[in-house]
């Protein structure tokens, strides 16, 4: 089975619609949603509706969960762009889909979650910023990882492969990955805000065997003017065009 798993829509719909033409082009055989699907950008209901259509699962993110009970710990632009959010989302059945969203789901060899194994909704897998950050991951990966083999994660807005001997990161050269019998995190990157200094959407194909990471272009302009018109904070327009 082919899967495509997506995270961090961010209320970007120009980049679901590429990232999903992409998919389509793939033949594959479902999609999932590892959450964020809104928070930031100025299309939050439209993207949840075509996440409830399109993906087998969708997780809860940090941003759903704070539009159902408020935010905790966000930043003023992020808290400005939630109350927005909440605004947009009076449709009795995106929210009847919301409350029902969980921040991690368990099949086979591979768990998916939205933050990380250690908290599946708020906690962040990190690169090696420090190597306390190296060694807490790698502590991860040889403790917890008992029922699962592969833990796939959104929530840091980062495309890497968190390792027990190290961090992988796809590049042009080398974006695909044979993963069958190792244990590691898969971050698959964001659709709606890459962090990474790469602006284009970023998604994960996952075989059974391989994981690839797929980087799809997308009109930046079109979601800039859109967050523009919407009133939310100029900051989150500029920041998609240098992918920070």
């Amino acid at each position: 089975m082919l899967e495509a798993i997506i995270s961090d829509i961010h209320a970007n719909l120009q980049a679901l619609q590429a990232v999903l033409e992409d998919i389509d082009a793939l033949k594959v055989d479902r999609i999932v949603c590892l959450g964020d699907v809104v928070g930031y950008g100025p299309d939050p209901a439209e993207c949840v509706r075509i996440v409830m259509q399109r993906c087998a699962f969708t997780l809860l993110g940090n941003h759903e969960f704070a539009v159902l009970h408020g935010p905790d710990g966000f930043n003023p632009i992020a808290e400005a762009a939630l109350s927005w959010t909440r605004e947009q989302l009076k449709d009795k059945e995106i929210l009847r889909f919301v409350q029902g969203l969980k921040s991690a789901y368990l099949e086979e060899d591979r768990l998916y979650v939205h933050g990380s194994v250690r908290d599946s909704l708020l906690d962040y897998v990190r690169e090696p910023e420090s190597y306390l950050s190296f060694r807490r991951v790698v502590e991860e990966i040889r403790e917890t990882f008992t029922l699962f083999n592969i833990c796939f994660t959104g929530h840091n807005h980062r495309a890497f492969l968190g390792t027990d001997e190290g961090f992988i990161f796809p590049h042009a050269g080398a974006h695909r990955f044979h993963v069958k019998g190792a244990k590691l995190y898969v971050c698959v990157g964001s659709v709606g805000q890459p962090r990474d200094e790469d602006w284009r959407a970023c998604y994960v194909l996952f075989d059974g065997e391989n994981v690839e990471y797929r980087r799809v272009p997308y009109d930046v302009a079109v979601t800039a003017r859109r967050i523009r018109e919407a009133g939310l904070n100029e900051f989150l327009a500029d920041r998609l065009f240098a992918g920070q």
